[in-house]
């Protein structure tokens, strides 16, 4: 969406989709052809200085972020939701400050993008009881939104 500003009063004097449209619309509107009238030039009168601006739709953070979650850019929703917390421990430990915890999450995360969607493998190759395998991923899931839009229900 385009808009047509006059610089001195802030008025709207036009709308359009397209900037092309909204710059036709001023053409067809505010020059004069002095052909007609005997002249051989034609001028352009508006009535004050004018700049096209381009408006973009005010959205809550919360319809941002499920923008963001749709079009597949997780990273920048990980950056907006999480600040400048330290990212292993909100990620993988939960709050708790633990490196084995943390370790563990991280190659249960790590199988899963592999494509191993066995909970059984899963606990197979990380060696833990399913159960674990299970609470990671309860865990995993609040601050990684793909794993729940991959159906990761394991």
């Amino acid at each position: 969406m385009f808009r047509l500003i006059g610089m001195i009063s802030k008025k709207i004097y036009y709308e359009a989709e397209n900037a092309s449209d909204l710059n036709k619309w001023r053409l067809d509107n505010f020059t004069e052809d002095h052909h007609k009238k005997g002249g051989a030039a034609t001028s352009y009168e508006a009535p004050e200085a004018m700049v096209i601006v381009k408006v973009k739709p005010i959205k809550s953070q919360k319809e941002y972020l499920n923008d963001l979650l749709d079009e597949g850019k997780f990273e920048e929703y990980r950056r907006i939701t999480m600040g400048k917390s330290n990212r292993d421990i909100e990620i993988y430990g939960g709050g708790k400050d633990n490196p084995k915890l943390i370790n563990r999450r991280k190659k249960i995360e790590k199988l899963f993008r592999q494509g191993i969607t066995s909970i059984a493998e899963i606990a197979d190759e990380v060696h833990v009881a399913i159960s674990t395998v299970n609470h990671d991923f309860r865990v995993l899931r609040k601050t990684y939104p793909e794993l729940r839009q991959k159906g990761a229900r394991l």
